[in-house]
């Protein structure tokens, strides 16, 4: 069953999909009326499927020496967009008036109106009539024939999910791949969930790889069995510049993504404009059971500095507490050096590698997180920071650096970090300074 029509997208917004005009009625069968009127009313006529009417204001335009195409070239008033009678029946599905029209006055069935727009289209955009789409397609109607944004009737049945008109166009030889703004048919189709209209479009050899706009990027509002049904027909899962799996993990769609993972989706695959992976995007929504889903096939982030799912969440929570643009790094780290005055290193880990992410090159903060990663226990990471710091001080005194080499060759990893840091200056309570040993500065 046809859904109701778009309110906007497929077609130009500002399209009537009502004739609102003109107001005038043929009270007078014999009164003189200008061209103009005369075509205006015919247009009404063959909206609302008044034969009799509009057989009677034919006749009345030949009198006046006009053809109907003739007649519609008069009309100047504002909601006039280059439809014909042809057009207005085709929309309200009104197949008798579209046969007298087609059979008795020889109308273009091709002809398209200001927008591109072709009778075929309109009959499917409006009522989905199936039989008057079969009365054009009949008279040899061209069922690939597109408006100017690119989208053709099988772009309109699929966006109705007119599946007796989708499988009468694709018999009559409709191109079952065709690119507009909205995308192909299949990527509307997968938009919409409509695992029907997938599996006919599928079966007609629709490419699920079709590039602008790939069906498996629209699994936000798909059900599973559309997700289901593309990756069977071998789609690529790693397509785009935002893959299918981020498009799942934002959208908290966790059987989407088993899913994807399975069809051999790479959860590693950043975005392309962020650099985030699928795990951030699903931590950043808070979908918890996506996080639980990924965290196995996700390669540990370093800007992440407690890799489970509960830090990978509570990373990004810090992360949108404050827009980037905004924040230095000062407010995390201040709050880090709060948490280090209550003995809490793992929270001061996270908040100082937040403030290492906006401000990398604040040596102290490396400082600092060596010293909270060496009192939670990690004492390759805690060494690693260490290094950091130490390559950002040149004036460390040579000794130290020397007696720390010699303690990492024999794995005393804690004894080369304290080596390190000793006599390093870090006040938790005001800003931090970037001085090194006090030896060394005295």
């Amino acid at each position: 069953m046809a859904s109701s029509p778009p309110s906007s997208g497929v077609l130009p917004p500002s399209y009537p999909l009502r004739l609102r005009e003109p107001p005038l009625t043929l009270r007078n069968p014999r009164s003189i009326l200008p061209v103009a009127d005369l075509a205006a009313l015919l247009l009404r006529a063959a909206y609302d499927g008044d034969v009799p009417q509009l057989k009677t204001l034919v006749k009345r335009l030949r009198k006046a020496g006009k053809s109907v195409d003739e007649a519609m070239t008069e009309i100047r008033a504002s909601w006039y967009k280059g439809q014909g009678p042809l057009h207005m029946a085709a929309l309200s599905g009104k197949t008798a008036v579209c046969k007298l029209l087609i059979k008795d006055l020889k109308l273009d069935v091709d002809a398209a109106v200001y927008d591109g727009v072709t009778p075929l289209s309109l009959a499917i955009l409006g009522t989905a009539s199936a039989a008057v789409t079969r009365l054009l397609l009949d008279h040899h109607a061209d069922p690939n024939k597109a408006a100017f944004d690119g989208c053709t009737p099988l772009h309109l049945a699929a966006t109705r999910d007119a599946y007796e008109i989708a499988e009468l166009l694709l018999s009559r030889r409709a191109y079952v791949d065709p690119v507009s703004e909205c995308g192909t048919p299949l990527y509307i189709a997968a938009k919409n969930g409509s695992a029907k209209m997938l599996k006919l479009l599928l079966r007609h050899q629709a490419d699920p790889n079709r590039i602008v706009c790939t069906p498996l990027k629209a699994i936000s509002a798909c059900s599973l069995e559309g997700m289901e049904l593309p990756t069977k027909a071998h789609a690529d899962v790693n397509a785009g510049t935002v893959t299918p799996l981020i498009a799942a993990a934002y959208a908290g769609s966790t059987d989407c993504i088993k899913c994807l993972l399975k069809a051999g989706a790479d959860a590693n695959i950043p975005d392309q404009q962020n650099g985030r992976v699928p795990i951030e995007f699903a931590a950043t929504q808070r979908w918890k059971e996506c996080v639980d889903v990924l965290f196995p096939v996700t390669t540990p982030l370093a800007k992440v500095a407690d890799w489970s799912t509960t830090g990978i969440i509570e990373h990004s929570k810090l992360m949108s507490s404050k827009p980037q643009d905004e924040n230095d790094g000062s407010d995390f780290e201040a709050q880090g050096d709060a948490a280090i005055g209550k003995s809490d290193y793992a929270h001061a880990l996270t908040l100082y590698t937040m403030a290492v992410e906006i401000n990398p090159d604040d040596s102290s903060l490396y400082a600092k997180r060596s010293l909270c990663s060496l009192h939670a226990g990690d004492k390759s990471k805690a060494l690693d920071d260490a290094n950091i710091y130490k390559d950002m001080q040149p004036e460390l005194s040579k000794s130290r650096s020397e007696q720390a080499a010699a303690l990492i060759l024999v794995k005393e990893y804690d004894r080369a970090v304290e080596v390190l840091m000793t006599g390093l200056s870090l006040d938790f309570e005001r800003k931090p300074t970037d001085k090194a040993l006090s030896e060394d500065h005295p």
